[in-house]
């Protein structure tokens, strides 16, 4: 690898292991909170005939009340004409100022179209920084080859065939040509492009990753010091030079402060779309017509407790009360427990848009486990449960792994290593270690003790001159020791008779120390992904699949591109095929089309 393909401090930096991590997400020891219907006014409501309530009883649920409407799906009344201060005409307006509403807009932008964004925020918004593509000219430069079909088939496979194919095939043809258009915005801008590496494997094995884009300053270039510098979490930089260009050099325009309330579609609700009415700081209305098409581009609906019962309920309870109880921050940088209400879904379901066929929603984040991992592999050691018994095979990328770990006794799993480790497995450091560490060896080996004692110290792990020490440490049964002295004897054979773990992947332990870690039953919860039903032209639609004409959406919040878990396996998915590939074909296509 050349300097500039680097590894990324993790995307959980300055955390601790993932059994330490509490920040922004309800430990799973916490009560969770029944379901709260909310009104279209965004107040909760217990009464009679709410989706929660059942003829059998209070609180209980049968088949009829089932299919109730949640009172999310209710539009409000209309918000009168003589309330609205001011309109706004534009060919296109986009509902969001992140990654794809920008995208999207600059991309119109270009072809001439006159284009307006409104946005709750106060400025461009990101998170992260990890931007897929299949291939592009800064992976030709590092020596990167480009991504198989096979890479897409795994994911597609994984999320049990539920997903739009048509869409991730879309970013397969479309990707290159979209990540060069950005990486020559960005670099005739002056800034650098990265190359951010994947989780070390073969080419065929089922859980490898490839690579991802981001993003870092240019010579000369002062560096932001509220962002943090890392290849993986630098989005900031590209929403605004997206930002800067559309307003400075494509006469287009971003008003901020300005949240997305309510859809006008003509004909009494049957027709197109062709405006958005918005709230603004002063609290006046204001309504933005959009001649060709209006887009929505608003992101998550996490801190929406209806929303998440009922489209992601296993992962709802895990959402603090905090978080659903109070106002979203449109700001919000990379945060990990919720995000937003919902609001760009809830506007498409009262003009009639159809949910995603997807169920449950997919979520970014989840129960990751514990001990040192390469990048988003899973702990490759021995993983126990609180029985003190092996239950998987563990060569396996961690937010795949962690939808096994919940399904454990407790909810929690337990790694088991020795000293040695550090030496045995490739980029095996804590996640508050920079794991990419090249050059010798042994002074690699000791910089990844350091930072597992680093954790220990602060207690997120466990350290013991012998195996039952640790053991006792964390509260597992005796017999545990029965259990690795097997897998001792496994690794020693060099053949997993029980889980078949790859050959590779079995490291005896050698002398100690020792450490250990529970993953505590943790959710580290980023993002929900997906909403309403989506065509792959990026056209919302209704619920018998036909386009609500004028009305798009991208980002985070397309319907049916991820199922079951996000993986990670085509690192950078979400910002490379939802908001780039997406988003600049759909300002392309709306400005031919539209």
């Amino acid at each position: 690898m050349t300097s500039n393909a680097i590894g990324r401090r993790s995307f959980l930096k300055g955390a601790l292991a993932s059994g330490a991590i509490v920040a922004g997400s309800a430990l799973a020891g916490c009560a969770p909170s029944a379901p709260k219907i909310e009104g279209s006014d965004g107040a909760a409501k217990t009464e009679g005939g709410s989706a929660t309530e059942g003829s059998a009883g209070a609180g209980a649920q049968t088949a009829e009340t089932s299919q109730k409407e949640w009172a999310f799906e209710i539009p409000p009344e209309p918000i009168a004409e003589d309330s609205i201060a001011e309109t706004v005409e534009a060919d296109l307006v986009v509902v969001g100022a992140g990654t794809a509403g920008l995208v999207t807009a600059v991309s119109a932008a270009e072809e001439g179209l006159n284009v307006v964004v409104v946005s709750a925020s106060e400025k461009p918004v990101s998170r992260g920084g990890s931007n897929n593509a299949v291939f592009c000219k800064a992976m030709q430069r590092e020596g990167f080859d480009k991504l198989t079909p096979f890479m897409f088939q795994k994911e597609i496979f994984y999320a049990g065939n539920q997903v739009d194919e048509a869409k991730w095939y879309k970013h397969y043809n479309n990707s290159e040509t979209a990540m060069n258009w950005i990486i020559d915005m960005m670099e005739g801008a002056g800034y650098a492009v990265k190359v951010e590496k994947g989780t070390p494997g073969s080419p065929t094995s089922l859980y490898y990753e490839t690579c991802s884009i981001g993003w870092d300053y240019g010579p000369g270039q002062e560096p932001d010091p509220d962002l943090v510098v890392s290849t993986g979490m630098m989005q900031p930089l590209l929403v605004n030079e997206l930002a800067r260009r559309l307003t400075e050099e494509l006469d287009g325009r971003i008003d901020f402060k300005t949240k997305g309330e309510q859809l006008v579609r003509e004909d009494n609700n049957t027709g197109r779309v062709t405006a958005v009415i918005c709230s603004r700081e002063d609290g006046s209305y204001a309504k933005y017509t959009g001649s060709k098409a209006v887009v929505l581009a608003t992101g998550d609906f996490s801190a929406n407790r209806d929303m998440m019962y009922r489209y992601a309920p296993s992962y709802a309870p895990y959402i603090a009360d905090e978080v659903y109880d109070s106002e979203p921050n449109y700001d919000a940088g990379f945060q990990y427990g919720g995000l937003f209400k919902g609001d760009g879904q809830r506007m498409g379901l009262w003009v009639g848009a159809g949910w995603q066929k997807i169920f449950p929603n997919c979520v970014m984040g989840g129960f990751f486990g514990p001990g040192p991992r390469n990048l988003y592999s899973n702990f490759l050691g021995l993983l126990v449960n609180t029985k003190g018994e092996r239950f998987m095979n563990e060569n396996c990328l961690s937010p795949c792994a962690g939808m096994n770990n919940f399904g454990q006794p407790g909810k929690t799993v337990f790694a088991l290593w020795g000293h040695d480790y550090a030496s045995q497995v490739e980029l095996s450091g804590s996640w508050n270690n920079d794991s990419m560490l090249e050059g010798d060896p042994a002074a690699k080996a000791a910089a990844i003790v350091e930072s597992w004692d680093a954790d220990v110290e602060a207690g997120a792990m466990v350290k013991g001159d012998t195996l039952e020490s640790v053991i006792e440490q964390l509260g597992l049964p005796p017999e545990t020791i029965e259990t690795v002295n097997h897998y001792n004897e496994l690794c020693l054979a060099g053949e997993d008779t029980d889980y078949h773990k790859d050959p590779s992947c079995l490291h005896a332990f050698g002398d100690g120390p020792y450490y250990g870690q529970s993953s505590g039953g943790m959710l580290i919860f980023l993002t929900v992904l997906g909403g309403l039903s989506t065509d792959p032209q990026m056209r919302v639609c209704d619920k018998e699949d036909n386009p609500i004409p004028g009305l798009y959406n991208v980002g985070t919040m397309v319907g049916d591109m991820f199922a079951t878990n996000y993986t990670f396996m085509v690192e950078g998915a979400n910002y490379g095929a939802n908001c780039i590939t997406f988003g600049y074909l759909t300002g392309k296509h709306i400005a031919e089309n539209e």
